[in-house]
């Protein structure tokens, strides 16, 4: 009987230990079911890469199409792929539905793991400029979850950024501790982050860091200063690496200089922040106009009115060449500082013009913002019904107290901005006529430039085969004809030909620069739409580094694309004084610009005025 016990006993322990054993089995499976591989690049998106490196997003969009439904992608891959595209062709709505689609998927597949994390962290960065709260945090969460248990390197860059954005919630919330765990977390896995011989994710990783310094400045908290230490160290282990993009190096050190001073000035040091600020003036960055915008906050809270306000003059230049709209964050964050420059300055007049420019983009400002805030607040951080009522009525206050400020100004203003607008129309037409005299005389003194170093310092191409140079390196300026369609490319310029450049191996960067620049301007290419670094390589048989290095190094005031614009531009207005009657599409056309609203974009960034009225202009002589 005894023994009968202990072998039932012994059954019943090995019945238990088998079925936790089969438990643990199937867990174990479950789980290795969703552990990622590495990424792999399959042929088919090796084919959609090359679509998309064309930079014609609509053709990488329809190759995707194409690829998906032969069953070369993957649906991850292929949605994330046409998020990308949407996103490229500025199309936020449909870029956001592929991203959303992708993460809804509850399981992803190993082998398209990453992709899924990738696009997933894409509509985090989306959602959270957005300033939809609700689905940022969401979604960052969702992702977070899936990734913390995968031991893979590509985890913590992918973990930093999602942090990051889900603390840059918390903090626009006001939520500081929940922000300040946030952040000590992106911290961690910038810690953990792999480098490269690119030195692009310790690029990343500063990336984030500065990030979370500058959230910290603007909302005046005292933990901004750790934050700028760890930026700057990690600005000098990046400096120490082999091979750093000088210019990009030279550009951190310049705002961690800055972040410095903003720290000093916010703990009353005003001696030494002023030194570190005089400090960044000098650095190359700091002497640029993104550089000099950036440091106008530091100037507001020095007091230093008058400089910040000579440097907003620029604002509006700086908006558009970013390509910034002007919603409400734009608004508290550039205009507002800028009216309180010149108004504190004792620029008056300045300061009306802002307030009635303020004035005029509120309203779109202010629909763009309307996403039933109170909900979104109530959603994120609130489970009890009475909490979600006084947030949504606080959200509501806020909302009628901001409409009720903005109909008070408008009204205020209207009767100053009527006084304004006469006095512009009246200044505005002289204004114009100087402004196109100046254009006129400027290309004219280009062209009689460019005779005179021809005639002076010839300095000729390369040999090259199958080129369709003019000779003697001479442009002919005959080109410039009645242009009624869109000019078609040069024999030798399209079509699969290409130029080779033979034996460029002597030539130093700067020799490159330069038969590079003649072969652009004597062949024309600028006058491509899709013209760029890819056509050159086409047209040359260098490589893109060879190219870009000539670039680098052969030009430090202009990059290519802005030197591409220039000459667009110089023949479009050529174009114009040839023929007066010809339409603004035709010029852009035959100019080489991919559209006429860029065209006109580009046009008023360079000379203050549309091409629209610079013909009315020149035909009103």
């Amino acid at each position: 009987m005894r023994h009968f016990k202990q072998v039932f006993i012994i059954g019943i322990v090995v019945v238990v230990a088998l079925t936790v054993l089969a438990a643990c089995d199937g867990k174990d499976d479950s789980e290795k079911s969703f552990v990622p591989g590495p990424k792999v690049c399959t042929h088919g998106d090796s084919i959609a890469m090359a679509a998309r490196f064309t930079g014609n997003f609509e053709y990488f969009l329809a190759v995707t199409d194409s690829l998906a439904e032969a069953g070369e992608l993957s649906p991850i891959r292929a949605d994330g792929y046409r998020g990308v595209a949407y996103f490229q062709m500025g199309q936020m709505d449909k870029c956001i539905e592929y991203f959303r689609r992708v993460v809804s998927i509850e399981n992803p597949p190993a082998e398209d793991f990453w992709e899924y994390v990738h696009a997933g962290t894409n509509l985090v960065i989306i959602l959270t400029t957005d300033r939809d709260y609700d689905n940022a945090m969401h979604t960052a969460l969702q992702l977070i979850d899936k990734l913390k248990d995968v031991n893979s390197p590509e985890c913590a860059g992918e973990l930093q950024t999602l942090y990051l954005c889900l603390g840059d919630t918390q903090m626009m919330l006001e939520r500081h501790k929940d922000a300040a765990q946030s952040y000590d977390e992106a911290y961690k896995w910038v810690l953990q982050t792999p480098n490269d011989s690119t030195c692009r994710p310790l690029a990343a990783c500063i990336e984030t860091l500065e990030n979370i310094a500058v959230s910290h400045l603007n909302h005046h908290m005292d933990e901004a200063g750790v934050w700028v230490d760890r930026m700057d160290s990690l600005v000098t282990l990046y400096e120490q690496q082999p091979k750093v993009i000088e210019k990009e190096v030279k550009a951190l050190r310049a705002l961690v200089t800055l972040h410095r001073a903003r720290v000093l000035q916010q703990r009353g040091q005003e001696t030494e922040a002023a030194r570190y600020y005089a400090d960044y003036t000098q650095t190359d960055y700091g002497k640029s106009l993104e550089g000099r915008i950036d440091g106008c906050e530091y100037l507001m809270s020095a007091r230093r009115y008058d400089e910040a306000a000579d440097i907003y003059t620029n604002l509006d230049q700086f908006i558009r060449d970013w390509g910034y709209e002007y919603d409400l964050e734009t608004i508290g964050h550039n205009l507002l500082p800028k009216l309180r420059a010149n108004y504190l300055s004792g620029r008056r007049d300045s300061a009306l013009h802002v307030a009635m420019q303020i004035a005029e983009v509120y309203d779109t400002a202010l629909v763009r913002q309307k996403r039933s805030e109170s909900a979104e607040l109530a959603t994120i951080y609130d489970t009890q019904g009475k909490e979600r009522q006084i947030l949504e009525q606080r959200a509501k206050n806020r909302l009628v107290t901001t409409i009720s400020i903005a109909a008070s100004l408008m009204a205020l203003l209207v009767l100053a901005f009527a006084v304004y607008a006469f006095s512009q129309w009246r200044v505005s037409r002289k204004r114009n006529r100087v402004l196109v005299d100046q254009i006129t005389e400027a290309l004219e003194y280009k062209k009689k430039y460019k005779e005179l170093k021809q005639q002076t310092h010839p300095q000729p191409l390369p040999e090259m085969e199958g080129s369709a140079n003019t000779q003697d390196g001479i442009t002919n300026d005959k080109q410039v004809e009645e242009v009624t369609t869109p000019l078609t490319p040069r024999e030798g310029q399209g079509g699969g030909s290409s130029v080779i450049i033979s034996d460029m191996t002597p030539l130093t960067d700067e020799q490159l620069f330069l038969c590079l620049r003649d072969l652009i301007e004597n062949e024309q290419l600028y006058l491509k739409p899709d013209f760029g670094r890819q056509t050159l390589i086409e047209h040359t048989g260098l490589s893109k580094e060879r190219i870009g290095a000539a670039f680098a190094q052969g030009s430090d005031r202009i990059s290519l694309p802005a030197y591409v614009r220039e000459l667009r531009l110089d023949y479009a207005v050529r174009l114009m004084n040839d023929q007066p009657e010809i339409a603004v599409e035709l010029v852009s056309q035959a100019s080489g610009f991919s559209s006429a609203d860029t065209f006109t974009r580009n046009f008023r960034a360079k000379y203050g005025m549309t091409p629209t009225t610079y013909k009315q202009t020149l035909n009103n002589e």
